[in-house]
């Protein structure tokens, strides 16, 4: 009886799972700052359980709702989409882009790139760098400032 309190209490006492964030597009850079809560009702009845590119080289990104339903969405109608651990993907010339670091004056990305070989596919991600969420994505950081003012302190 005891071993079977224990128990109990252990698993009681065991901490919940991590909590999952809404999958969500986004259609425009501003709406990175909005909350992540669904405000609209159809988003709170069906709710984006996944968004998964159809391939590296299509137009479309497989948007994929509870109760099975999936929908096709054009990449270059959205901006891109935050995923359920709330990391920010940007669409970007048919590239996925993760946004790893941003501030007020640039930002930091990490492409993510694939190849398929003998051995299966293999994945990586390349720096990218942009002045802003809208800029242009250039390889090197000191390209992406070059349009800095002199003297401008960048953080």
């Amino acid at each position: 009886m005891k071993i079977v309190l224990l128990l109990a209490v252990l698993i009681w006492a065991l901490p919940e799972g991590p909590v999952c964030a809404q999958w969500r597009l986004l259609v425009k850079s501003q709406d990175v700052f909005k909350l992540s809560e669904p405000t609209a009702p159809d988003a709170l009845a069906n709710p984006i359980t996944l968004i998964e590119p159809r391939g590296e080289l299509s137009k479309y990104l497989i948007v994929r709702y509870a109760h099975s339903k999936r929908a096709l969405v054009r990449k270059s109608s959205v901006w891109g989409f935050a995923d359920s651990t709330n990391a920010i993907w940007r669409v970007y010339k048919n590239d996925l882009c993760r946004v790893t670091r941003y501030n007020d004056t640039w930002v930091e990305y990490g492409i993510y790139r694939s190849k398929n070989n003998r051995n299966g596919p293999t994945v990586w991600y390349e720096p990218g760098f942009s002045r802003g969420l809208d800029g242009k994505i250039w390889n090197r950081w000191s390209e992406a400032m070059a349009d800095a003012l002199p003297g401008h302190i960048v953080r």
